[in-house]
């Protein structure tokens, strides 16, 4: 089975406490208890990823589910490693850029100078308390002196903002200060993760705040995924177009697992430490009646995972007439055209 292009997890640490993110409580933004608080070190990530697999792979990018890649130790080891495989590689590596040292940033773009590398940053907001907002735990201050450095050295950036009610009116002065200090692209969209609800209440450090969606219109995040409204996925019928299949990608995580998508990796993750919810209950079937060892690395050798994932795709394919699992039905769901 082909695979061109790889998201890895590296991680699922972090020095964010951002409430709409997986590995957050919501109402108190700290970490999950069930987190494995695992990284992935160059060693394994080696394991993970054989140079013979590198050479071959058209892009690759460090985000995931649960974690910065930033806050791991070797990333920039691992990145070297990547670029030694493969120096065509295009490789990209998401965070939110409030870790490490200005010093370590420079190191970054020295290691990457000349390769098709670029840093996209999460930074939501023009002010330190608009961007704390929602990145709950990072200090603006040291994310852009942080960017400034990477910039400054050589290396290419771009900014991403998510955009709330709290912040849709900085749009326009984020886009300008984006130009004026050097980042390569802007883009804001809206946050996905209200799930149909019209607010998200939290609580920091005995301060509480809320969220709310933009109201402004706004371009999604993703184009071609998530097309159903979260109230329309038990009830819409649909067609389900796998992208991993359409784009020969994958995801792999710092534990090991070899899966089509961070969507379906988090729900394993999630179900491997006990905290998959009962409406994911048709995922969990589907994972309990395979042997997921056959998709880990770690447990049967990278060329065994990658013959194990050619037969979980399978397997999940005989589930997307019936509708199912709910995760592949809300991402890569198409609603059926209607009869004449």
């Amino acid at each position: 089975m082909r695979i061109r292009s790889v998201h890895y997890e590296l991680t699922d640490l972090c020095n964010a406490r951002c409430p709409q993110c997986a590995r957050t409580e919501s109402a108190t933004c700290r970490p999950h208890d069930w987190l494995a608080r695992d990284a992935c070190t160059l060693e394994r990530f080696e394991r993970l990823s054989p140079r013979a697999f590198l050479a071959k792979l058209e892009s690759a990018y460090f985000c995931g589910n649960f974690g910065d890649p930033a806050v791991v130790r070797d990333l920039i080891d691992i990145v070297r490693y990547c670029f030694e495989a493969n120096p065509g590689l295009w490789l990209a590596l998401h965070t939110n850029a409030g870790v490490r040292t200005e010093d370590w940033w420079r190191a970054l773009a020295q290691a990457t100078r000349g390769r098709r590398f670029r840093v996209i940053a999460g930074i939501d907001g023009v002010t330190p308390e608009s961007h704390a907002r929602y990145r709950v735990g990072t200090d603006l201050d040291r994310v852009m002196a942080n960017l400034a450095a990477f910039i400054d050295e050589g290396g290419v950036a771009d900014w991403r903002m998510i955009v709330f009610a709290h912040n849709e009116d900085e749009v326009e002065a984020a886009r300008s200060l984006a130009g004026a200090r050097g980042f390569a692209e802007f883009r804001a969209y809206p946050s996905d993760r209200f799930e149909g609800r019209k607010a998200h209440h939290y609580t920091h450090r005995g301060v509480e705040a809320t969220l709310e969606p933009a109201r402004g219109a706004l371009a999604p995040k993703l184009t071609g995924l998530r097309e159903l409204a979260p109230g329309d996925v038990a009830t819409a019928e649909v067609h389900i177009e796998c992208d991993a299949l359409r784009s020969e990608s994958a995801f792999i995580t710092f534990e090991g697992d070899l899966l089509p998508c961070c969507y379906v990796g988090g729900r394993f993750y999630k179900h491997r430490h006990g905290a998959l919810g009962g409406a994911e209950a048709d995922a969990a079937a589907i994972f309990d009646g395979f042997d997921m060892s056959l998709l880990n690395i770690e447990a049967s050798g990278f060329w065994q995972a990658v013959s194990g994932y050619g037969a979980f795709m399978k397997l999940l394919e005989t589930h997307w007439p019936g509708q199912g699992p709910r995760v592949c039905k809300a991402v890569c769901g198409r609603r059926r055209p209607a009869a004449a």
